[in-house]
């Protein structure tokens, strides 16, 4: 079974809804995800982006926020990494100069785990498999 970790972005078209193209692509990987075709990973980093953008950006309540991380925390075998590689994290962002919390998640994938996201950045680094939605669900 492939193992995917699901960055912020993904998550939050997801819950928001805001971009309808991106949020069909997103529903049809979650509903893979659920049927048992991929197995999902995602982080403590990824909560904290999350509650950031919700909560800073679109002013959602705690309560709302609270209902988001108990929804991806009940996705089928979802897994929450806690751990990060912080040389590998900082080997990233020494070479590739993008946004440190990008590498502090590639940082946390393990070997063979495809990386889904939007954020082109990310492709820059070229030892992580990342790959849109729309690539993994086809």
């Amino acid at each position: 079974m492939k193992k995917l970790f699901i960055d912020t972005n993904v998550w939050l078209r997801f819950f928001l809804k805001d971009e309808a193209e991106q949020y069909e692509t997103v529903y049809r990987l979650i509903s893979q995800i659920e049927s048992g075709r991929f197995r999902a990973y995602t982080s403590s980093i990824v909560f904290l982006e999350i509650n950031y953008v919700l909560k800073s950006v679109y002013k959602f309540s705690f309560k709302e926020i609270d209902e988001v991380f108990r929804a991806i925390k009940e996705v089928r075998g979802i897994t929450i990494i806690d751990e990060a590689n912080f040389d590998k994290t900082l080997i990233y962002w020494r070479k590739y100069q993008i946004k440190f919390s990008d590498c502090l998640i590639a940082g946390q994938t393990q070997k063979g785990m495809v990386l889904v996201t939007f954020d082109e950045e990310l492709t820059k680094i070229k030892e992580v498999i990342v790959k849109r939605p729309a690539d993994v669900v086809g």
